[in-house]
C-alpha cells in the first residue's frame, strides 16, 4: 500500500487482543477506538515496505483543540474524488500510535501542506522536541 505523510485513512484498530502483544494493542480508558480517520505522520522513508506506520486519529469534537490537539478547518482537509467533504476536525497528537497498515480500510483524503506542518508542531509539543 502506498502511504504518504499527510494521507488520511479509515483505520480499524483490533477489537480484541491476544498473544504476546495483547496488552499493547487493547484500547482502554480515553484511547481512541473503532473505525475512524487517522493521519499518517511518519515519513515515507520510515514506513515504506514495512507493515506499520505512525499515525494520529482525527476527531470532529473541535472543543478538544489546544496546543497539542491541532484544530484543522475543513478547508485544510482535502477529500479524495467522490468522497464527502470533511468537517472541521482536531488531530489528537497526544494519541499518536504505531498502526498495522493491513488494518487501513481505505484512503479518504489528505491534509494540506499547512495542516501537515501544524500536526508536526503538535507532535513536537507532545514529545518536547525543540
Amino acid at each position: 500500500m502506498d502511504l504518504k505523510q499527510g494521507d488520511i485513512f479509515l483505520y480499524e484498530p483490533p477489537a480484541e487482543s491476544s498473544g504476546d502483544q495483547g496488552a499493547l494493542l487493547a484500547q482502554s480508558g480515553h484511547e481512541q477506538s473503532g473505525l475512524r480517520p487517522y493521519v499518517i505522520v511518519s515519513r515515507e522513508l520510515v514506513h515504506t515496505g514495512k507493515p506499520t506506520a505512525v499515525a494520529v486519529p482525527l476527531s470532529t469534537k473541535t472543543h478538544k483543540a489546544n496546543s497539542y490537539r491541532i484544530a484543522l478547518p475543513a478547508s485544510e482537509l482535502l477529500p479524495d474524488l467522490g468522497r464527502e467533504p470533511f468537517k472541521d476536525s482536531v488531530a489528537l497528537c497526544d494519541h499518536v500510535r504505531v498502526i498495522d497498515v493491513s488494518r487501513l480500510r481505505k484512503k479518504i483524503g489528505r491534509l494540506s501542506d499547512n495542516a501537515t506542518l501544524a500536526v508536526g508542531l503538535g507532535l513536537a509539543f507532545v514529545f518536547d522536541l525543540r
